[in-house]
């Protein structure tokens, strides 16, 4: 889980104490195990990505356009159930921006070309990449013809979704 702070944008926060305690039951839903891990910029996924690789003993690196969709003026939901109304809004109105700084449909483009990066850089059969709910749930979704809203009601901080690349076809899901 991350750490809430009201005075900060969400892609500013960090984990919260004992956010990682379920990384080894994680590590053990991961075969084959993957040659390195990619993460976003944003610290959640950075320190949940410097982790995994630490556990693994494998290389972390960071790449940009894996964050989470724009939300810069994005007031803090004290109440989980504004947040959710909004990002409802967000998934219904996909070609609009109606939350944030970035549509549903620009957010999960600019993920995808980020994926194929990461893909092109890293070629290894296996790679971890440890990103953001709403934005994985846009691609995820659309390669699997599945309702993004309830992809994403349904993943937790260390959800592993596991696709065929370059199809985005979910393989397993954990």
């Amino acid at each position: 889980m991350p750490a809430p702070d009201p005075q900060k944008p969400s892609h500013e926060w960090e984990l919260a104490p004992g956010a990682l305690a379920g990384l080894p039951d994680l590590i053990a839903t991961l075969h084959p195990h993957p040659g390195v891990v990619v993460s976003s910029e944003e610290p959640k996924a950075a320190a949940t990505a410097q982790a995994l690789a630490q556990a693994l003993s494998v290389p972390c690196h960071r790449m940009l356009g894996l964050h989470e969709q724009l939300r810069y003026t994005v007031p803090f939901y004290a109440q989980p159930g504004e947040l959710q109304a909004q990002i409802g809004r967000f998934f219904a109105h996909s070609a609009e921006v109606v939350f944030g700084e970035e549509s549903a449909d620009l957010a999960r483009e600019r993920f995808t070309a980020a994926l194929r990066a990461v893909m092109t850089t890293h070629p290894q059969g296996c790679v971890a990449v440890v990103t953001h709910g709403t934005v994985r749930s846009l691609y995820v979704a659309q390669a699997n013809n599945l309702e993004a809203p309830t992809l994403w009601q349904q993943q937790t901080l260390l959800d592993v979704l596991s696709v065929e690349w370059p199809s985005g076809k979910l393989s397993k899901r954990s």
